[in-house]
Order: C-alpha cells, then structure tokens, then sequence
C-alpha cells in the first residue's frame, strides 16, 4: 500500500508539474521598425506605414498584434541617429511558423523601405488572461 501511495504521489506531481509547463511556451516577439529611409533623408509616411501593416502585419497575424509608437536611437560609426518608429509585439506559442512570418515582414520592410536591418526581439514570457467575471458568478461576486 506505501508503495502505491509513493506512485500515486509520483504521478500527482509530474501531472501539476506539466500543467504549470504549458504557460513557458509563450513568446513574445517584439520588431522595430525605423520611419526613415535613405539614412534618415527620407520619412515613411503614416499612409505608407498604414499600407505596409494592412499588407504585410494584418495578413500575417488576423488573429491579433499590438503596435506602438516609439523613438528610436542608436550610434553608428561615430554618428548618432533617433527616428520615429513603430514597434510590433506579438505574443504566441513559439512555433516555427510565427518566425517564418517574422522574417517575412522583416525582409519585406526591409526591401520596400530600403531599411539596413529590422531589429527583433523574442523573450519566453509566462502570460495569463483576465476577464471580467459575470455579476452572477459566486466566486467573484460573494453575497
């Protein structure tokens, strides 16, 4: 009977252990993208960018993304440059399409906008979903 126990014991922790896995397979993926051109002589205009995230961002992720609006700064051979920019942030199950697609609006932004480099970054993050409970529900709306 102890030795059932030990294996039922066993067995609770590696399923609580997997359970508490499945929020690390998150990422979140975050590019930036410089609103100059030409090395800063020419400005990509909000009409273009809008035209660039409807073609490129929103067919790519229907399912949702989050752009911000930013100012970009960095040295480079002795010079200093700052632009407006925008920055994607997408968060997903890290699977080899969501880089795929990455890469894609990277290489395209790249080419459209004769861009140098498109920065990314991808961190693992543990999320969580918060809803707004129903008046009726007793767990959040104790009587």
């Amino acid at each position: 009977m102890k030795q059932l126990s030990s294996v039922v014991t066993l067995l609770v922790a590696v399923l609580f252990a997997s359970g508490c896995a499945t929020h690390s397979d998150w990422t979140k993926y975050e590019m930036c993208f410089g609103l100059s051109a030409d090395s800063g002589r020419t400005q990509i205009s909000e009409g273009q960018w809008q035209e660039f995230q409807d073609d490129m961002i929103i067919t790519n992720f229907p399912d949702g993304f989050t752009i911000y609006t930013a100012n970009g700064y960095w040295r480079s051979v002795g010079q200093e440059y700052h632009e407006p920019s925008r920055i994607l942030m997408v968060v997903a199950h890290d699977r080899e399409n969501i880089r795929e697609k990455l890469n894609a609006i990277a290489k395209a932004y790249a080419l459209r906008f004769r861009q140098e480099a498109v920065l990314e970054i991808s961190s693992s993050v543990a999320i969580d979903f918060h809803a707004q409970s129903s008046p009726s529900d007793p767990k959040t709306n104790p009587r």
